[in-house]
């Protein structure tokens, strides 16, 4: 669920602005007067990646000391990895910066000698609050026709970027708690090669990111009745007892409110906890803003304090209203650093569902 960037975080942002007013360490920010600054994506262009990308580095380019050019850059492939080793490889010399689909919580599950070090990069800021939302073609001769058909299906074939993605994994996870064979098909790059799909019948559905929900696929298929929304994962709600209910979705319920009402109980166990767990870790935090590792202290901060402004700035905040329908929700280092810090403690019986799920998926 895409939201406001929340009091603390706003609190906290200015706190680090007033603190640094008056450091001299900030003398030796890299210059980046007359230069351009590029910043990595690592999806599809076309995306919600991507578009939130460009949205950002058109606020940043006012407030980035030096106020350089700044140019969006995809850098798809290999997992979604293929982006993330690119900015990580980089020189750290103010040019590079990185706009991550980082899939933090299942990359921990790497062997030891291919995990990706994010707790080495220059952690900046971060985005996200995505709701997924599940959705699926109409096909009356396997007997979907609403979203309520879902528990009834003999198979259900979904697509997503890898079966390390968070919302492919929950998604596999509720085909088990609902009894559904099905298959997974990844090394799709975003919601627009997944959507191709789907109307190509290749696949039955996928979980879709609410801006690509809400601008392409309700005026699009689920207006001509080619496609139904099932459910959708957000974030925990406000006393923990389930998940989040987002506005901005119309006529969808979360996954919890869901499965209550067509299966008359309410979801438990193991998976219904890794339903949450990614939740708290993965949906806060969809896109980690970086430098890469090596990154000057003192440019560090000022890339945070310039990226602090530029999301808070009222023009942003219009324009990211007006082509996303929605303003994302930021996050500041410390709340990163601490999801980065959460994720590295995660416990082992977590770890190994999530293992056995990636496996059968990739199986």
């Amino acid at each position: 669920m895409f939201l406001k960037t929340t009091q603390t975080a706003l609190l906290g942002a200015a706190a680090a602005l007033a603190l640094s007013a008056g450091n001299p360490a900030l003398a030796q920010v890299i210059d980046l007067e007359g230069r351009t600054v590029t910043i990595v994506h690592n999806a599809s262009p076309g995306g919600s990646t991507g578009l939130t990308a460009q949205l950002v580095a058109d606020a940043w380019t006012q407030t980035m000391a030096g106020e350089p050019t700044i140019i969006v850059q995809s850098v798809e492939g290999g997992a979604l990895s293929r982006g993330i080793l690119q900015v990580m490889n980089a020189r750290p010399d103010g040019r590079t910066l990185g706009w991550l689909a980082w899939q933090g919580s299942t990359r921990i599950l790497d062997p030891e000698d291919r995990q990706i070090p994010f707790q080495d990069f220059g952690l900046i800021g971060g985005a996200g609050g995505a709701t997924f939302i599940l959705h699926a073609s109409v096909n009356p001769e396997t007997g979907l026709t609403t979203g309520d058909d879902l528990p009834s299906l003999e198979h259900f074939t979904f697509g997503g970027f890898s079966a390390r993605s968070a919302a492919s994994i929950r998604t596999a996870g509720v085909m088990d708690m609902l009894g559904v064979d099905y298959t997974f098909v990844s090394g799709f790059a975003g919601d627009t090669p997944l959507e191709a799909a789907r109307q190509r019948g290749e696949i039955d559905g996928f979980p879709v990111t609410g801006v690509y929900f809400n601008r392409t696929l309700v005026p699009g298929p689920i207006a001509e009745g080619t496609d139904v929304p099932v459910f959708y994962f957000t974030g925990p709600n406000e006393d923990g007892t389930g998940l989040a209910v987002d506005p901005l979705i119309d006529g969808v319920e979360p996954f919890d409110v869901w499965y209550t009402r067509v299966r008359g109980e309410a979801p438990s166990g193991p998976i219904w906890d890794m339903i949450q767990y990614h939740g708290r870790v993965t949906d806060p935090i969809n896109w980690l803003v970086v430098a890469p590792p090596g990154t000057p202290d003192e440019h560090l901060q000022m890339l945070r304090e310039s990226f602090a402004a530029a999301t808070q700035d009222a023009t942003f905040l219009a324009e990211a209203e007006r082509v996303l329908g929605q303003v994302p929700q930021i996050s500041y280092y410390e709340d990163v650093q601490a999801i980065v810090d959460e994720i590295a403690a995660t416990p082992e019986d977590m770890r190994q569902l999530m293992r056995d799920y990636i496996a059968a998926m990739e199986h």
